[in-house]
């Protein structure tokens, strides 16, 4: 009997996607529910973002969350209580959780209430929802970009796709 895969989970350094895993929805039900545990009487709102977010869209193996609050240092605090690195401001202000040394599962971006960016990201994850066509060119285009850059082009991946995230977010403020 084989081990079944884990459902997240990537060396930090390399590039690539897996078919969509219907664990990422409890996963990160499960991580919003230890969270907000963490900070019985902080408000925040909390979204699954990112590829993991989209029924049937293949994605790095990386769980990508979004909170929204005023409380930024309580929750860098109980973060950082629960295992996660603070990154500092990139997207927000970027949590990760590491397992093994180097392997990334969670990216957690904290968020003022009002910020565009997450308004964006989370515009997109809705977009990719309801149009499977349009899911389906964004993973054409991600593989594309896993094929061309490999490894060595981690750093290029995001801005290469770019172009087509803001096309499809601006269709959507129209």
């Amino acid at each position: 009997m084989t081990a079944e895969r884990p459902a997240l989970g990537l060396r930090q350094a390399s590039l690539s996607l897996t078919e969509y895993d219907p664990r990422w929805a409890d996963l990160f039900a499960k991580e919003a529910a230890l969270i907000a545990q963490a900070l019985p009487d902080v408000p925040f709102d909390i979204d699954h973002i990112g590829s993991t977010s989209v029924p049937g869209l293949a994605a790095k193996p990386i769980l990508d969350i979004a909170m929204r609050s005023t409380h930024e240092e309580q929750i860098a605090t109980a973060l950082t209580k629960l295992g996660y690195i603070d990154r500092g401001i990139r997207s927000g202000r970027l949590f990760i959780r590491l397992s093994d040394g180097d392997i990334r599962t969670n990216n957690l971006h904290l968020y003022h209430p009002d910020d565009a960016g997450c308004r964006d990201q989370i515009a997109f994850r809705d977009a990719l929802r309801s149009d499977p066509k349009l899911r389906d060119q964004y993973a054409h285009l991600k593989q594309k970009l896993v094929d061309e850059l490999g490894d060595q082009g981690r750093e290029l991946y995001a801005g290469r796709k770019t172009e087509f995230v803001r096309a499809v977010i601006d269709a959507q403020n129209k």
